[in-house]
């Protein structure tokens, strides 16, 4: 839902994703959420892994902001990236 995905981006069952950008060859696991983010190449979201978080969700707008994941990051089965987060090796 209001998001860009770009060619070789697979997506697992009962995936949810919400104003984000994913790009190229980007894997989203089964039953992840990715919300106000943006994914970069190659890189992989685990099952259950939740990556950003509503802006709605915060009412201090200084904790938020979007998340950010690297070329060829794994982020690990039900991992948290919180809002604002950028992260450029595997967690």
């Amino acid at each position: 839902e209001f998001s860009i995905l770009f060619s070789g981006v697979k997506i697992g069952k009962g995936a949810e994703i919400n104003s984000s950008i994913i790009m190229p060859g980007a894997v989203i696991e089964e039953g992840a959420k990715v919300l106000y983010s943006i994914v970069a190449e190659n890189a992989h979201i685990g099952k259950g892994a939740v990556v950003g978080g509503r802006p709605e969700d915060y009412p201090d707008r200084d904790q938020w902001g979007v998340a950010v994941i690297g070329p060829g990051v794994t982020v690990s089965d039900k991992a948290v990236v919180a809002p604002k987060a950028m992260i450029s090796q595997d967690i």
